[in-house]
């Protein structure tokens, strides 16, 4: 692996950086207090921008080179909009799972695809991953059509494996091989 951390990535509406303590407005108005984003996610719905602030602060002490968590900011309105980010590395296996979250304002636009292929590139490209997986609450199918269009193949799904917002979900989940990509780029 070739670690390079949470690099800037722009796309034709995106840019994904790292994030900043000044996104903590647009993330609490966007997603972080969005019922309907939160429905199918493993947090709790923001009460206030401090709530927003706290997890930022965090999120910006952690990172460094091995470390990717991008916002997604909207170029034509310069507003930050949703994250992506590697929930888990396993770097002996060379793999990773991505996990993301859009405003529900911005949902079946095709933003999420565009993000995730543009750090599916990343990081098959610059990081020397050779796996990238993502998991979705079945009962969430537009992340599953996400993942699809990202070319990624349906595994299986485990069974209520998680307790999320006091239910217990099952999650689908999907990945792509680096030689996958590859063949699907040429």
């Amino acid at each position: 692996m070739n670690h390079k951390g949470t690099s800037l990535i722009e796309t034709k509406r995106l840019i994904l950086r790292k994030f900043k303590i000044s996104d903590a407005n647009d993330v609490f108005k966007n997603w972080g207090s969005d019922t309907k984003v939160n429905k199918y996610l493993s947090w709790k719905t923001h009460e206030s921008v401090k709530d927003a602030e706290e997890i930022i602060n965090l999120w910006i002490s952690q990172y460094d080179e091995d470390t990717y968590n991008w916002v997604i900011v909207l170029k034509d309105i310069n507003e930050s909009i949703g994250n992506i980010s590697i929930v888990k590395l396993e770097e002996k296996n060379e793999a990773c799972e991505i996990g993301y979250c859009i405003s529900s304002k911005y949902w079946n636009k095709g933003i999420t695809t565009e993000a995730f292929k543009a750090v599916i590139k990343y990081l098959f490209e610059e990081v020397k991953l050779n796996r990238i997986c993502a998991k979705h609450d079945v009962d969430n199918v537009a992340s599953g059509r996400v993942m699809q269009k990202c070319e990624m193949t349906y595994e299986g799904t485990l069974r209520e494996v998680q307790i999320r917002n006091n239910r217990v979900c099952s999650l689908a989940v999907y990945s792509i091989l680096k030689r996958e990509w590859i063949n699907n780029e040429k």
